[in-house]
């Protein structure tokens, strides 16, 4: 049996508030490392548990489309596209 999409959605949601989480901590400054921040293995655990689920679900020709990144690689990205986000 396939992995239902609104498992997936659900743990989606579950990560979402943990990464949210992790990144505020990482742009806090306080944590020399990503892996130091409290909600960091939570995130990742989150992380790891959907792609999982993701490649339960899709074929092997979807599974790199649909996968997260590495937290790390995310937050980057993340901060890097609000450098260019004008405040109102």
């Amino acid at each position: 049996m396939a992995v239902d999409d609104h498992a997936i959605d659900s743990l989606r949601t579950w990560f979402d508030i943990e990464y949210d989480e992790l990144k505020k901590e990482w742009k806090s400054g306080q944590y020399s490392k990503l892996t130091y921040c409290p909600s960091y293995k939570d995130a990742a655990t989150y992380r790891d548990a959907l792609n999982v689920l993701i490649k339960g679900r899709y074929l092997p020709e979807y599974v790199d489309e649909y996968k997260l990144a590495p937290l790390k690689k995310m937050i980057d990205e993340d901060l890097e596209d609000e450098k260019y986000v004008l405040p109102y």
